[in-house]
């Protein structure tokens, strides 16, 4: 009788690189052609054209259309990295809670919350419009800014804890106030409609925080 062996399972390094290389074209297609044509009119034979693989490859790897944008979406906010580590666990983040002076840690949270927003503002967009004829997209838009809302209130939570929010102001309504302030439309209004710079942008950000959450004597 046969021993029962656990076949050893064959990985090529090549044919990995060649798999990360494929799925890296499609998310380059998707995401030109989501952010140029929008959700309704790109189509996944016409990423799979643009990635130039087939369109089985983009199905395989990928699904639906709808799940084509959510990964192109965890890479963008990820900043080009794809994976899906959660804000609250890299460094930058966790780096602003060693900041002792609450304006300078509001000003170090805007700056980073900046370079976000400029990544994900037509992406957005993009949700913010496929939610209209998608169900799964507008779930996908609601739990966005749901988990915005959790990240915000663990910033205004240590905020309290420290000290800093001002007499009266509740960690809740601090949330809610720091969520408002820091929501990407106020980016694309200020910035694509009034013509503001980043730079424009982040100071006023930054200056509304301080004096919406902080106790007067500290700004």
């Amino acid at each position: 009788m046969a021993d029962n062996v656990n076949p050893r399972r064959y990985t090529s390094p090549v044919r990995e690189q060649r798999a990360q290389q494929t799925r890296t074209a499609v998310l380059d297609a998707a995401e030109q052609m989501f952010t140029t044509r929008g959700f309704v009119r790109t189509t996944l034979p016409a990423v799979a054209e643009e990635a130039g693989v087939s369109l089985a490859t983009v199905k395989l790897a990928f699904g639906t259309k709808t799940d084509l944008l959510l990964n192109v979406w965890h890479r963008t906010l990820a900043g080009g990295v794809d994976d899906q580590v959660p804000v609250v666990e890299r460094d930058w983040y966790k780096q602003q809670f060693e900041i002792a002076d609450p304006i300078q840690r509001i000003a170090f949270a805007t700056g980073n919350g900046l370079m976000i927003r400029r990544r994900i503002a037509g992406l957005i967009a993009v949700i913010e419009a496929g939610a209209t004829v998608d169900d799964t997209l507008a779930a996908l838009r609601d739990r966005m800014f749901e988990e915005h809302w959790h990240v915000t209130r663990n910033f205004a939570q240590r905020l309290a804890d420290d000290g800093h929010l001002r007499d009266g102001l509740t960690v809740e309504r601090a949330t809610d106030e720091l969520w408002l302030l820091n929501h990407v439309s106020n980016y694309r209004h200020l910035t694509e409609t009034r013509g503001w710079s980043a730079a424009e942008y982040e100071a006023w950000l930054t200056r509304s925080v301080s004096h919406a959450l902080l106790k007067p004597e500290l700004y």
